[in-house]
């Protein structure tokens, strides 16, 4: 691979900021969910079972969904069942498999907590964007999503 030049200062600038934005972002996020006991893979967590037929997926296919390895995947749910907010058990099609659900304390929590974590996109995302931006935005990073899952 041959040796890429140098970021110009217009490149580094908006690489620093994309860098500062993100950590930025993700610390205003995870302080609004800690006010509900939740970290941001918490509420990651939370939300995907919650979009799932009956609040419930395959670990393995959660994971997936998710972006995380099985065994980031188990640490996490045994420290969220250790909680009370979900249970596994043995799918019931092949003994091997395993099933992470809600329990009805992850509801309530998430009842309270999912409106005002979208407050908080809102707050410090896009009500920052004018709409004439939000298509450009969202196209290039579905280029750069794309490019990066890809490498």
């Amino acid at each position: 691979m041959e040796p890429q030049p140098s970021l110009d200062e217009r490149e580094r600038r908006a690489w620093s900021a994309f860098v500062t934005m993100r950590r930025d972002l993700e610390a205003a996020l995870a302080r609004d969910l800690a006010r509900h006991g939740l970290s941001v893979s918490d509420f990651e967590v939370l939300a995907r079972l919650g979009q799932a037929p009956g609040g419930e997926m395959r670990a393995r296919d959660l994971a997936t969904a998710i972006g995380w390895d099985k065994a980031r995947l188990s640490k996490h749910v045994t420290r969220m069942a250790g909680r009370g907010l979900v249970e596994r058990r043995e799918a019931a099609d092949d003994g091997r498999g395993q099933i992470v659900a809600l329990t009805a304390q992850a509801e309530q929590v998430a009842a309270t907590a999912a409106p005002n974590h979208v407050a908080a996109v809102r707050r410090y995302f896009f009500d920052l964007i004018e709409p004439d931006e939000l298509d450009v935005l969202e196209r290039v990073m579905a280029r750069i999503n794309a490019r990066a899952a890809g490498a």
